[in-house]
C-alpha cells in the first residue's frame, strides 16, 4: 500500500484536457471578452473612489460638509430579480441602451451616518460614472417622513417632480402613475419605454417646508428620490418559488445531512484513527479556517448586502460573529473528516493520502499539483458543457448576487484564497470522507448479504454507488447561488461529482484538492480579469498561477526541512 505509487497522467488524458480547456474557452471566455469588446465597457470604481464621490455629492447637492458625517459605509447593491429577468429573456442590450447610465441595476449604496442624531442619509451611485443616481434620507430610529403638502393629486405629482428635478431627474423622461402612496412617496413611470414586459418606476417622497425659491439646497432631511423596476407577476412568483425550494432543500438537503456526517466524522475518526493519524488534516483545517476568518472581513460589505435584501438589518458584528463560528465549526468536520476518512481508506486496503514523512513527498506534491492543472481543464469543459447543455434544455438563466460580489471585497485581490477554502474542505467532506463511508457501507452490505468478498465488478459498481450520496448532498449546499431553475446547480454537481470522485480513486486526495483548487482559480481568475476594477486584471494573472505556485513551494520546503534533518 504504497501512497506514493499513484499513475501519471498518459496522451489520452492530455488531449482530453486540451479538449476540455478549448471547450472552456469557447463557450465560457470568448463570448465574454467579444462583448466587453463590443460594448466599450468601463472601469468600475474602487469602494473608497465611491465614498469619496459621495461626500462630494453630499457637499454639493445637499450641503453637507465631511466633518458632519460620523461613519460611512459602501456596499454594492444589485437588483437580483431583474437582472434574473433580463438574462431569462436575453434583454440585456435594450437594458444597456435604455436604462442603465440612469437607472442602473447595480449600484454602489453609500451610507453617511450623520452627527447629532441626524440620521442616515444613503446615496446610491453609479458604479462606472459615479454619478447620483438615487438617494433617501431616515431620521434616527431609520423612518422616513411623510410628505404633508396638501394639494390635489396632479398639483401633489408636479410639487414632487418638481423637487426631483433638483437632484437631476428629467421631468419630460417621466409620467405620474395616478396615484400617490399612504407613506406619502408620488409613483412615476418611465417615458423612455419599457423593457419586455418590466416598467422603470420612481418614487418620490416631498419633505415638508419645500420650496422652489426657498434655497439653493432644497430641504432633505426626510426626502427620498428612489426607482425600481415592475416586473411581471408570474415572474416574481416564480422567482419567490424557487428561493423559497432553494432554502428547504438548503436546510434538509445539506445542513442535516451534514450535521450527520459530523457525527459520522467524529465517530469513524475513534474507530478507524487506529488507520491513520490523529495529526491528519490539523494544517490544513487551520488554513481552511484562516482563509475563510479572513474572507468574512474582507467581504463584510457582502454579508449586509444578504441582510439588506432579505429585509432586516443585522449589525456588521453580528453578521461577523454567526460566520467565525460557523467557519470554525466548518474547520472541525474538515478536520473529523480527514481523520476518518484516511483511517476508512486505508482499513479498505487503499492509501489516496500522503504523509509528510514520507521522502517522496514534495515529488508527490509536484506531481499532484502538475496532474491537478490538467484534470481542471478537464473539469472546466465538461462544467461549461453541462450548463450549456441545461441552458438549452432546460432554459437556465443567472441572476446577479451582491453577497459574493467583487465589488463588496474590501480587498478584491484576495478572492483567489477563496479557492483554497472550498478545495481543501469540501474535497475531505464530500470525497475523502463521504465516498469512504459510503463505500464501507456498501461493500460491507454486500459482503453480509453475499456470505463472502462481493466480485470485483460488483466492488466498482459499489464504489460507483457510492459517489453518489455524498455528490448529491455536496450539490445541494449549492443551490442558493442565484442561478434557476435551482436543480440546474443540482444536475450540474451530481454530475460533476462523478468526475471529482474517480479522479480521486485514480490519482489520489492530494490531485483532486489541486484539481478543485484550480479549477476554482481559474474561474475566479477570470471573473476578476474582467470585473473592471484597477489592479484586477493582474490579480486574476496571477490567480491562475497560484496553485502552481504553492505546489512549487510546498516541493520545496519539504526538500529543504529533509535536507536540514
Amino acid at each position: 500500500m504504497n501512497s506514493l505509487a499513484t499513475p501519471s497522467l498518459d496522451k489520452r488524458w492530455i488531449w482530453t484536457a486540451t479538449i476540455g480547456l478549448f471547450i472552456f474557452l469557447f463557450i465560457q471566455v470568448f463570448p465574454v471578452t467579444g462583448q466587453l469588446f463590443t460594448t466599450n465597457a468601463q472601469n468600475v470604481l474602487t469602494r473608497s473612489e465611491a465614498e469619496h464621490k459621495a461626500l462630494e455629492w453630499a457637499t454639493d447637492r445637499f450641503g453637507i460638509q465631511s466633518e458632519q458625517v460620523v461613519k460611512t459605509t459602501v456596499t454594492h447593491l444589485s437588483d437580483s430579480k431583474t437582472t434574473g429577468y433580463f438574462s431569462k429573456y436575453d434583454l440585456g442590450a435594450a437594458y444597456e441602451k435604455q436604462w442603465s447610465k440612469s437607472s442602473p441595476t447595480d449600484v454602489y449604496a453609500v451610507q453617511l451616518h450623520l452627527r447629532e442624531n441626524a440620521g442616515i442619509l444613503l446615496l446610491s451611485l453609479n458604479m462606472e460614472t459615479g454619478e447620483l443616481v438615487s438617494w433617501q434620507h431616515s431620521n434616527a430610529v431609520g423612518s422616513f417622513s411623510e410628505n404633508k403638502a396638501e394639494n390635489a393629486p396632479t398639483k401633489l405629482a408636479t410639487h414632487a417632480m418638481n423637487y426631483a428635478s433638483f437632484w437631476g431627474i428629467h421631468p419630460e423622461e417621466w409620467k405620474w402613475d395616478g396615484r400617490s402612496e399612504e407613506n406619502g412617496k408620488v409613483s412615476f413611470l418611465s417615458t423612455k419605454g419599457d423593457i419586455g414586459q418590466s416598467q422603470l418606476w420612481l418614487k418620490i417622497s416631498v419633505p415638508e417646508g419645500f420650496s422652489m425659491t426657498a434655497s439653493s439646497f432644497p430641504v432633505w432631511q426626510g426626502g427620498s428620490v428612489t426607482y425600481g423596476v415592475n416586473l411581471p407577476e408570474s415572474f416574481v412568483n416564480y422567482i419567490n418559488n424557487q428561493e423559497r425550494w432553494s432554502s428547504n432543500l438548503s436546510v434538509f438537503g445539506f445542513l442535516l445531512p451534514q450535521v450527520i456526517l459530523f457525527f459520522l466524522a467524529i465517530i469513524y475518526t475513534g474507530t478507524h484513527g487506529g488507520y491513520s493519524t490523529y495529526r491528519r488534516g490539523i494544517f490544513l483545517s487551520i488554513v481552511f479556517f484562516v482563509l475563510y476568518a479572513g474572507y468574512t472581513f474582507n467581504i463584510i460589505p457582502g454579508l449586509r448586502a444578504g441582510s439588506w435584501d432579505a429585509g432586516v438589518g443585522i449589525p456588521d458584528n453580528v453578521n461577523i460573529t454567526v460566520s467565525i463560528v460557523t467557519y470554525a465549526v466548518m474547520a472541525l468536520l474538515t478536520y473529523f473528516s480527514a481523520v476518518g476518512g484516511d483511517g476508512l481508506w486505508k482499513s479498505m486496503g487503499h492509501s489516496l493520502w500522503p504523509r509528510w514523512q514520507e521522502s517522496g513527498y514534495g515529488n508527490a506534491v509536484l506531481k499532484s499539483m502538475r496532474e491537478g492543472y490538467f484534470l481542471a481543464f478537464i473539469l472546466l469543459g465538461a462544467q461549461s458543457f453541462i450548463l450549456l447543455v441545461l441552458e438549452k434544455s432546460l432554459g437556465s438563466f443567472a441572476a446577479s448576487d451582491a453577497t459574493q460580489s467583487m465589488y463588496n471585497m474590501s480587498i478584491p485581490l484576495l478572492l483567489p484564497l477563496l479557492a483554497w477554502c472550498a478545495g481543501i474542505s469540501e474535497e475531505l467532506q464530500s470525497r475523502l470522507f463521504g465516498i469512504g463511508v459510503f463505500r464501507k457501507w456498501f461493500v460491507g452490505g454486500a459482503r453480509k448479504l453475499l456470505g463472502r468478498d462481493p466480485s470485483h465488478r460488483t466492488t466498482i459498481v459499489l464504489t460507483v454507488a457510492a459517489i453518489v450520496p455524498p455528490g448529491l448532498i455536496w450539490a445541494l449546499g449549492h443551490v442558493g447561488y442565484a442561478i434557476y431553475p435551482v436543480y440546474t446547480r443540482i444536475i450540474e454537481l451530481v454530475l460533476m461529482s462523478f468526475l471529482f470522485g474517480w479522479f480521486m480513486l485514480r490519482f489520489g486526495i492530494m490531485t483532486v484538492i489541486f484539481a478543485h483548487v484550480t479549477l476554482d482559480a481559474i474561474l475566479m481568475g477570470m471573473q476578476m480579469m474582467f470585473d473592471g476594477l484597477p489592479g484586477d486584471f493582474a490579480g486574476g494573472v496571477i490567480s491562475l498561477f497560484l496553485p502552481g505556485i504553492v505546489g512549487v513551494i510546498i516541493w520545496w520546503l519539504h526538500g529543504a526541512m529533509r535536507s536540514r534533518s
